[in-house]
């Protein structure tokens, strides 16, 4: 019979993937405290988060959300990453720490309830943010702009300096 405790984690896990839009499983094997500390916080300032849980109370919470899917992936040591903005965020997190550490090893990557490849996961990993996409879409309208000021401010500065030429001439 599970203890009430198994059961309010199964609450809380379910909440969390029905508010996750994107979901990373690994194996944390081998992390130290220390790393996974700093793990924690790097996903925490990105809007994301790292639980570590134990399988079956993860299979209880998948099978209430509808997301047997995953359950493949729900053997040896399992880890949680929720992510509750931009999916890229924290699979950048993840990337970067496998490129220093090796690890965590990733079993499966979900964005909006699809199952995508590893290979979709390192290509997401790559892109570029959320933010750092809205500053160059604005950067990229705003620059027609900021050309069309630049060159009437020179035809001004130019017109300024021929009346000046003018004056010093009728001198």
């Amino acid at each position: 019979m599970p203890t009430e405790a198994k059961k309010k984690e199964v609450v809380v896990l379910k909440d969390k993937l029905l508010k996750a839009n994107n979901i990373i499983i690994t194996d944390h094997t081998g992390i130290n405290v220390g790393e996974l500390t700093g793990l924690r916080r790097d996903l925490k300032n990105s809007k994301a988060e790292f639980r570590v849980t134990k399988n079956t109370l993860i299979k209880r919470a998948v099978k209430e959300t509808g997301m047997e899917n995953i359950s493949e992936y729900l053997v040896g040591p399992t880890s949680l990453v929720f992510g509750y903005d931009d999916p890229s965020l924290p699979a950048k997190i993840i990337h970067r720490f496998q490129e220093k550490t090796e690890r965590p090893k990733v079993k499966a990557y979900i964005v909006d309830n699809r199952l995508l490849s590893l290979e979709d996961f390192k290509v997401i990993a790559k892109l570029p943010s959320k933010e750092e996409l809205l500053v160059s879409l604005v950067g990229s309208i705003n620059w027609p702009i900021v050309g069309f000021v630049i060159t009437i401010e020179g035809i001004i500065r130019n017109f300024i300096g021929l009346l000046d030429a003018l004056v010093e001439k009728k001198r």
